[in-house]
């Protein structure tokens, strides 16, 4: 008889192994199978803790690939990147019913794993120690679905910007950035972090009709990695792919004698594609995401001009009194907002927080004059503030900044820096300005914030921006700022303190709007408006039809319906009717900085004279596209996959809009059926478009290149009034 665990310990054989002859082996050798199964889901480890199965029993999905279900990432001594795999742990496991059981891991690192079953969802609570003498525990990654069962179907969702996705994931992954600094000979890795690149802190690996949900239900917002792993096979020479691992990494830093228990992280295989999984997120994150009512500023707002008057590089592109004429040229394409960036003396970028008063064009006052004569023409005025950058060069840090800034592990500050140039290359090349980035954790730098409050009421502005506070901070290891070290939960503390900031903004004015920029659920729930980046606009492949795609899945939009978002990076007059197209199906509004900022709107008269009749259609559809609740394909059915479309309704139910966009054939048809219950009652668009009403109330809709068309329905007198209400919680106050 062969000694099946001798001929597993040869490395050769381990590297050829497939993961259905591992699972053989993992059950010949621990014969005890320990599962949690219902109707829905079947979840099997045997005894040594080896995931056998992570199952959709209605549609007979299986994701698991046998291995461990966390790695740790420990430091022992100089060396500060060991790792240790929990398949090579001991383990008790404890099943204590068909719905519960608690995975129990010694060593060094104890592990414990408290598992449960309820529906479709696996909910994992770990905690963990660090029992060495000297070591420290610093990563752990966990949930590891290791050697995952993908198929040629499988898409990867992430929700980077708001929502990314990759239609070939094994593709996506064998052909991942081969990182100099990384361990490409043990595996290439793809990963974001949330909060405040990330936006929301789940992943979806999606298929037509099955879907694997990944996600941390933790509401301290605490750093978490994304982590998607494509291992290579053993030997030398080129990359191999063998198999996938999906996951998520935390970031304990655990001392000896120290342990921390995590909040429930959540794997769901379950039917249906990525829409179920946001659902499953906004029905956890209604526990703590609230949603002030939306201001009539932004409900009335097609989007705004965004302008530098002054740049980084000294140059002064726009003065004050140059706003009427900024505010004018902007309302003809329908904007009535200017977004005011590099208004003060030390210009973009520069000078931060100092904003000092530009006496070149009479300060303060001077700005205040010229803002009035833009509110007295029916116009509004943004200011722009950034949320956390501290200039190095300024007074203000070697008094105070270099106190209240964020420290990384080597008690240096974390720095960035921004080389803007005017004509010359060197600025680019070499850079002008470094910063360093406020801790959020300090109530001096709220006190900061909640100055350029008062200033801007005080300028009689009709909103404020915050440059960056959605966006990250980084871990902080300042004792003295009175925050755990280092401060895991730093993105906690953020949206306390952007909190705090809302709730003074309406105290001082409370019809100004606060802005923020990024995207990430934390803070967002806690601004009036989004200014996102990596909206995904450009085309990136092709889809399974051949049609041109962009990276853009509606993640965000779909699982916050409330957010109020624009567009970005249309520079120019290049491709502005499929753009723009795609940010009315998205239900963004525009953010206009022609040349970077740099130029108005009147310099790119392609952009300009599309840009107007988009905002005809988004006045007249305004309850529906710019205000009303994205369903992203809900709501209606297509009998065309190769036209992309979005569907909204109003927050009562009432009316639901179906809008649909073609920028790739001479002529395309398509028709709609909409969600049983509604009825045709109107239409409109931009082009040659036409919609013919059709028996059981579907519309068929034909399109020439760059048309777009709207499509609205109403609720039937006799139908149902009670309405699916989408990812979203309609609260009545909306």
């Amino acid at each position: 008889m062969y000694n099946i665990k001798k001929l597993m310990n040869i490395s050769f054989f381990k590297s050829a192994m497939s993961a259905t002859a591992f699972l053989f082996f993992s059950i010949c050798l621990n014969a005890e199978v320990f599962t949690l199964k219902n109707s829905q889901t079947e979840f099997s480890l045997d005894s040594g803790g080896n995931l056998l199965s992570l199952k959709n029993l209605q549609t007979g999905r299986q994701y698991a690939g046998g291995g461990g279900l966390w790695r740790i990432i420990y430091q022992d001594g100089i060396s500060l990147e060991e790792s240790l795999e929990a398949e090579n742990t001991p383990i008790k496991i404890e099943k204590k019913s068909d719905t519960e059981m608690v995975l129990s891991y010694g060593g060094e690192f104890p592990v414990t794993v408290s598992c449960t079953l309820d529906g479709d969802e696996i909910k994992l609570r770990p905690e963990i120690k660090n029992a060495s003498k000297d070591k420290i525990l610093r990563e752990f990654q966990f949930p590891m679905i290791k050697n995952a069962k993908i198929t040629d179907q499988s898409q990867m969702y992430w929700t980077f910007g708001g929502g990314m996705y990759f239609p070939k994931l094994r593709q996506w992954l064998i052909e991942g950035f081969q990182n100099y600094m990384a361990q490409d000979n043990k595996a290439i890795e793809r990963y974001i972090l949330y909060p405040g690149e990330t936006a929301m802190n789940y992943y979806v690996i999606n298929e037509p009709s099955n879907s694997l949900y990944i996600a941390s239900h933790d509401p301290n917002f605490e750093k978490t990695l994304h982590l998607v792993r494509a291992r290579k096979t053993g030997g030398p020479g080129d990359f191999e792919y063998g198999g996938a691992d999906f996951g998520m990494v935390k970031y304990p830093f655990l001392n000896p004698g120290e342990s921390k228990k995590y909040p429930e992280f959540v794997l769901s295989a379950h039917n249906g594609d990525w829409h179920v999984s946001a659902k499953k997120y906004r029905k956890w994150a209604d526990s703590w995401y609230k949603t002030a009512k939306p201001l009539p500023m932004v409900r009335n707002s097609n989007g705004w001009q965004r302008i530098i008057f002054r740049h980084q590089y000294g140059k002064t592109l726009f003065s004050y009194k140059q706003l009427p004429e900024i505010y004018k040229v902007g309302k003809e394409a329908g904007i009535d907002t200017v977004l005011m960036f590099g208004w003060w003396k030390e210009g973009m970028d520069a000078g931060y927080p100092e904003y000092t008063p530009d006496d070149t064009q009479g300060g303060d006052e001077a700005l205040k004059k010229y803002v009035k004569e833009v509110q007295d023409m029916g116009g509004k005025v943004i200011l722009y503030f950034n949320g956390q950058l501290i200039d190095m060069g300024t007074k203000f840090y070697r008094r105070l900044g270099k106190k209240i800034s964020i420290k990384r592990a080597d008690g240096t500050e974390h720095m960035e820096r921004y080389p803007f140039g005017g004509d010359g290359t060197a600025l680019r090349v070499f850079g002008n300005k470094t910063f360093v980035t406020a801790c959020p954790g300090t109530k001096e730098w709220l006190n900061i914030l909640k100055s350029f409050v008062d200033r801007a009421v005080e300028i009689g502005v009709d909103g404020i921006e915050f440059d960056q506070l959605g966006y990250k901070s980084e871990f902080c290891y300042d004792k003295s700022h009175g925050h755990s070290v280092p401060c895991q939960d730093i993105m906690l503390l953020k949206s306390k303190m952007l909190g705090e900031l809302r709730a003074y903004v309406r105290q001082k004015k409370p019809d100004m709007p606060l802005y923020i920029e990024w995207m990430s659920d934390p803070t967002s729930m806690h601004a009036d408006f989004i200014h996102n980046c990596v909206v995904n606009l450009h085309i990136a492949d092709t889809d399974k039809n051949g049609v041109p795609i962009t990276r853009y899945a509606p993640m965000y939009q779909y699982t916050f319906p409330e957010t109020y978002t624009t567009d970005r990076d249309i520079y120019n007059n290049s491709d502005v009717p499929r753009r723009n197209n795609l940010a009315v199906m998205r239900g963004w509004r525009s953010d206009v900085a022609v040349y970077r900022c740099r130029a108005t709107i009147g310099e790119t008269p392609v952009y300009k004279s599309y840009l107007t009749e988009i905002n005809r259609l988004r006045d007249r559809f305004r309850d529906l596209i710019l205000n009303g609740v994205f369903r992203d394909t809900d709501m209606a059915k297509s009998d065309n996959p190769l036209l992309e479309y979005s569907t909204f309704t109003t927050w009562d139910g009432e009316k639901m809009a179906v809008v649909v966009a073609q920028s790739h054939f001479d002529f395309a048809r398509v028709q709609f059926t909409p969600a049983d219950g509604y009825e045709y009652l109107e239409d409109g668009g931009i082009g040659s478009f036409k919609v013919l009403k059709n028996e059981n109330n579907k519309a068929t809709v034909e399109l020439k290149r760059n048309d777009i068309a709207v499509i609205v329905f109403k609720k039937a007198s006799s139908a149902n009034r009670n309405v699916d209400k989408g990812a979203g919680t309609l609260q009545s106050a909306l």
